[in-house]
């Protein structure tokens, strides 16, 4: 996935999650679905971050694996 491609997945899986909370409930068909987003999205902006770190240091391929779970990260 290159970076354009990530930021439209983002942009795509923000629009979704704030659909689903848009009536201010979430029913259990979308339960599924928002655990997804709200997964897959830290994944995510963890991998654009690192690639326009590395896009700016120059570098064509990311040094160091991703983490398991970003979302841990913080802090």
């Amino acid at each position: 996935m290159d970076l354009d491609e990530i930021i439209t997945t983002i942009v795509a899986y923000e629009q979704e999650r704030e659909a689903i909370y848009e009536d201010s409930k979430v029913t259990p068909e979308e339960h599924p679905r928002l655990a997804f987003l709200e997964a897959e999205l830290p994944k995510l902006w963890d991998l654009r971050r690192r690639l326009e770190a590395a896009k700016a240091a120059g570098l064509s391929n990311i040094p160091v694996p991703p983490p398991d779970d970003p979302s841990k990260m913080i802090g």
